[in-house]
C-alpha cells in the first residue's frame, strides 16, 4: 500500500515527526543522475537556443533555460509563471514579467509599476488570457491584457475586506472570480468577482482546520473547488468555492506523502495535484485522495535538481514546467516522463539497472 496522508479533519497538524529514510534519499538520488548537465545561458555563451540546454534520464527529456542576469531570457531569481494556450509567463524578483512560447524562445517583456519595495510571487491567468499579478509588497493585485496594458489595479494596504498585506498567489476559476492569497497581517484567502468587487474571505492566522501560516500557492480544479499551499504549515488544504473546508494533508517531513515549505500547486492528468517543495528541493505528485505517488529532485544544479522550487505548472502534451528559483531557470520535464512515472507507481530503474524498491515497500 503507498504511504497515505489521510484526508481526516481532524488529524494532527504539527509535531510530524521527521522520518530520514536512507532509501528515501536513495529514491530521490536514482532519479536525478542524469547523463548531462544542462548549464545556464552564462555557462553556454549568449541566450539559449529554443529550450535551453537539457538532458535525459529516467524521468525522460528534461529541459532548461534562464541563467542569472537581467537580459532578455535571462532571470533574478524568478518566482512564478503562468502558461495560457501558447505562451509562458515568468515573473522574478527584479519586477519584470518575461513571455516565452512553450519551447522557452523569450517573445516579449514589461516591468512592473513600482519595483522598489519588493517583487511580486503570485502569477494567475484567467479564461480570456487576463493575466493577474501578487504585486506581494505593494498589496494589490494587477490585471494584464496578454501584451503586458495594465487594466486593473485591486486592493490597497491594510486588514478589511478587499485589503491587503503580502499577497502572495492569484487563481482564477471558470467564471472569472479571482481568489487572493496572502500573509502578514492576515493569512486568509479572499475571492473577488470579475469586475475585483470583494465577494467573501474565510481563514486566520493558526494552525487548525481552515488557518494558515502563508497560503502561498493556490490552484482550482475544475469542479471548481481550491487547493491552498499552506507553506509554513507544511500542508496542502482544500475548501469548496465558498470557503468550507473539504479536506487536509501533509505534515512537516522529508518523507512521501510528507512535506517542507511547499509553494506550488498545478493540477494534471487524472486529477493529479503536483507540489513544489521550497524546503525539500523536490516535487511531489499525490492523487485525488491525498496518497504520495512520485516524488524527484533533490539540492543541485543538474537537470531535474533544484534550488529553491518555487512555482510548477502542468501543460497537456508538453509536461512540467518548474521555476527553479535558486538555480535562476525554468525546467520542463516530458509529459510523457512524468505521466509514466506515475502510472508505474514506482521509481524508474537507476543507471546501475538495479531496480529500485517500490512505494509499497
Amino acid at each position: 500500500m503507498r504511504p497515505t496522508a489521510p484526508l481526516s479533519l481532524l488529524r494532527p497538524l504539527r509535531g510530524h515527526p521527521h522520518r530520514e529514510k536512507a532509501r528515501v534519499r536513495a529514491w530521490l538520488a536514482a532519479l536525478v543522475l542524469l547523463s548531462v548537465g544542462c548549464g545556464t545561458p552564462a555557462e553556454q555563451g549568449g541566450l539559449p537556443r529554443a529550450g535551453g540546454g537539457g538532458a535525459s534520464g529516467p524521468l525522460g527529456e528534461v529541459r532548461c533555460w534562464g541563467g542569472p542576469g537581467r537580459e532578455a531570457g535571462r532571470f533574478v531569481k524568478p518566482r512564478a509563471l503562468a502558461v495560457g494556450a501558447d505562451r509562458l509567463y515568468v515573473v522574478d524578483m527584479s519586477g519584470r514579467i518575461q513571455v516565452f512560447d512553450l519551447d522557452g524562445r523569450w517573445q516579449a517583456s514589461w516591468t512592473l509599476p513600482e519595483v522598489s519595495r519588493g517583487y511580486p510571487t503570485g502569477l494567475g491567468l484567467r479564461g480570456d488570457g487576463c493575466l493577474g499579478v501578487a504585486d506581494t509588497h505593494n498589496f494589490v493585485v494587477r490585471l494584464y491584457s496578454p501584451e503586458g496594458t495594465l487594466l486593473r489595479t485591486i486592493g490597497r494596504e491594510g486588514g478589511g475586506p478587499g485589503e491587503f498585506t503580502y499577497v502572495t498567489d492569484v487563481a482564477f476559476d471558470a467564471g472569472g472570480n479571482l481568489y487572493v492569497g496572502e500573509h502578514g497581517r492576515e493569512d486568509r484567502i479572499q475571492k473577488f468577482d470579475r469586475e475585483g468587487r470583494f465577494l467573501t474571505a474565510w481563514g486566520r492566522s493558526g494552525e487548525g482546520p481552515g488557518e494558515f501560516h502563508r497560503p502561498q500557492g493556490l490552484v482550482i480544479d475544475e469542479e471548481g473547488s481550491l487547493y491552498v499551499a499552506d507553506a509554513a504549515n507544511h500542508r496542502i488544504q482544500k475548501f469548496s468555492p465558498e470557503g468550507a473546508l473539504l479536506a487536509v494533508w501533509g505534515g512537516p517531513g522529508k518523507g512521501p506523502a510528507e512535506l517542507l515549505y511547499p509553494y506550488g500547486l498545478t493540477l494534471g492528468p487524472g486529477h493529479l495535484l503536483f507540489v513544489s517543495e521550497y524546503g525539500n528541493n523536490r516535487v511531489q505528485a499525490f492523487d485525488a485522495e491525498g496518497r504520495s505517488v512520485g516524488i524527484w529532485g533533490r539540492a543541485g544544479r543538474e537537470p531535474g535538481e533544484f534550488s529553491q522550487p518555487w512555482d510548477l505548472q502542468w501543460v497537456s502534451g508538453r509536461g512540467l514546467y518548474v521555476v527553479d528559483m535558486g538555480n535562476h531557470r525554468v525546467q520542463q520535464f516530458s509529459a510523457a516522463g512524468v505521466e509514466s512515472l506515475v502510472r508505474r507507481g514506482s521509481w524508474p530503474v537507476a543507471p546501475s539497472g538495479r531496480a529500485e524498491p517500490r512505494l509499497s515497500d
